[in-house]
């Protein structure tokens, strides 16, 4: 029995079988590139959910320091006296609380829609 070895540079798939394997390749790659993405992005939204909540607090927290002129830091704002955010409106406390029930209210829209309706 004469057995014939395959040579150098032949391949033992045919073409058929090669582009069926590279298929394969190509949707389990973008399945795992899709796995890691979805992972990615829940991850982002929790972050930036958590920074969104968190952002008035902090920005009137700030607005309260730089009004209060009693700040440790100083940021000179061209134009502006240390009085000038008194003169122009309400409370920083009272916007807080305000952008407070905006938030319980829309939290708490579809319960207090069935409340009412």
């Amino acid at each position: 029995m004469a057995y014939a070895a395959p040579k150098a540079g032949a391949s033992s798939f045919t073409f058929s079988q090669e582009r069926l394997l590279v298929l394969a390749t190509i949707l389990f790659c973008g399945f795992l590139g899709y796995l890691v993405y979805d992972a990615v992005m829940a991850t982002a939204s929790e972050l930036l959910q958590r920074f969104l909540v968190i952002s008035p607090l902090v920005l009137v927290i700030v607005v309260h320091c730089l009004s209060a002129g009693t700040t440790h830091f100083n940021i000179p704002m061209p134009g502006s006296e240390p009085g000038a955010i008194h003169r122009a409106g309400g409370s920083p406390w009272g916007v807080a609380f305000l952008l407070l029930l905006l938030f319980l209210l829309i939290s708490y829209q579809p319960s207090l829609q069935s409340l009412i309706f």
